[in-house]
């Protein structure tokens, strides 16, 4: 009864954050210090408390150098021009015949390089928003497309945080994660681009009126030479670099690109990427603002918080009854469909997707032991599913940020289908050979 109200509370301090809108640090905040003392009233010590959340941190601890290099990455990104001229030039490309297809796949296209949902969505996200309505397309699909692309990147890129996230709590490789996210989205993604290509082609009636070219040309040279950081950034991830020295190199290529074509001093692109980019243009502004170091602290102290929990829940066997349920359910129900159950549970009642991704393998991996599968099946469910919860702020902020309708969840077809087709691809293996766990 006590682990009830004792998670209870928790979920209860999570949903005051989001109605309140207060960041949800002050309730995971408020969980840890719960969970502390029900460690505390089950007869555990201090030091035993502390070193089961030391060593559930210690084994995120090379992410949270990533997360800080990801936030300095897309500050030397915007500060160089890099992203402007990628925006720019994709902007030109888009036609009313198939604006929700080039919607999806523009935002793949940048969150794949950038790995950000958030910081694809506020770019290329709103650009290809505006598009589309120009043309006369529902912002019903085209939200629905740019939230579906925005997480293409998220899910699989070499620099996103939940991809890194995934291979931290499952302590797999990054690149034999993102080979198998390639070979497992293929199907959905080929989908989700027929889908979009043939509903779109029954929309936009007319051309755009927006100058992106023009506009950009007010605040950077749009010179080929700014997505130098882009191609070392592409040739280090073909080559399975080292994912810190690949950020690190594009890193400083934009450094050094920005002083040669931008008039800023090198201090001056030091603050940039420790605080973020600010435009001298508010127009620029809204698209290029944000990024740094600071941007993604607040990230940091979520996971790293999340990730005493897993220690926590692990010492004092707070879910064990809830693991045997989950247990009983993937013998009977399938495996992938129970991790998928859980990931929307833990999705809608943790409202962020960190969060769902550490307390979904926390709960599952005794159904499925093989970390591989289990990278897999994480970056299938919890990292698509939480932007599709219309509470979660994985999803409500992409949604906000383009201003697209609350609805067009519903639209992003590619986050339905990943779980969708996992769990069919499951059911058809189950009935060919029975035995299949």
């Amino acid at each position: 009864m006590l682990e009830v109200l004792t998670v209870g509370s928790f979920c209860a301090s999570l949903f005051y954050c989001l109605f309140t809108g207060t960041s949800i640090l002050y309730a995971l905040i408020f969980a840890f210090f719960l969970f502390c003392g029900y460690a505390l009233y089950r007869g555990f010590s201090l030091q035993e408390i502390g070193r089961a959340c030391r060593q559930s941190i210690a084994k995120i601890s090379n992410i949270i150098i990533v997360m800080l290099l990801i936030g300095a990455l897309t500050a030397s990104w915007r500060a160089s021009g890099t992203i402007a001229y990628l925006v720019s030039y994709a902007s030109e490309i888009i036609s009313p015949s198939w604006s929700l297809l080039g919607t999806f796949i523009l935002n793949a296209a940048l969150s794949s390089l950038i790995g950000t949902s958030f910081g694809t969505a506020a770019t290329m996200g709103v650009v290809t928003m505006s598009l589309c309505v120009g043309m006369g397309v529902s912002p019903f699909w085209a939200g629905g497309a740019a939230l579906a692309g925005a997480y293409v990147g998220d899910r699989c890129s070499p620099v996103s945080t939940s991809a890194q996230l995934v291979c931290a709590v499952t302590g797999t490789e990054l690149y034999k994660n993102i080979k198998n996210m390639l070979r497992t989205g293929f199907i959905p993604f080929l989908l989700a681009c027929l889908i979009y290509f043939f509903v779109g082609n029954g929309q936009g009636a007319q051309a755009a009126n927006i100058d992106l070219t023009k506009l950009f040309s007010q605040e950077y040279i749009l010179s080929a030479w700014t997505l130098i950081p882009a191609i070392i950034l592409l040739t280090m991830v073909m080559l399975k670099a080292d994912i810190k020295l690949t950020m690190i190199a594009s890193i400083a290529s934009a450094f050094v690109t920005a002083l040669f074509l931008r008039d800023l001093g090198s201090i001056e692109l030091c603050k940039i990427l420790f605080s973020g980019y600010q435009a001298s243009s508010p127009e620029v502004g809204r698209l290029m603002n944000g990024g740094g170091v600071i941007s993604m602290i607040q990230v940091c102290c979520i996971i790293s918080i999340s990730c005493t929990f897993a220690g926590i829940f692990e010492l004092t066997g707070m879910l064990r009854r809830l693991e045997n349920g989950i247990a009983y359910l993937g013998a009977k129900a399938g495996v992938f469909l129970t991790i998928t159950l859980t990931a929307l549970a833990t999705a809608a009642l943790s409202c962020n997707q960190m969060l769902a991704v550490i307390l979904t393998e926390q709960l599952c991996n005794k159904i499925q032991p093989d970390k591989i599968k289990m990278a897999a099946s994480l970056e299938n469910t919890a990292i698509v599913i939480a932007p599709l919860i219309p509470w979660s702020i994985a999803g409500a902020v992409p949604v906000a940020t383009i201003g697209a309708p609350e609805s067009c969840v519903v639209a992003a077809v590619y986050l339905w289908m990943l779980p969708i087709w996992g769990i069919l691809v499951e059911k058809v293996l189950r009935k060919t050979y029975p035995t299949i766990s």
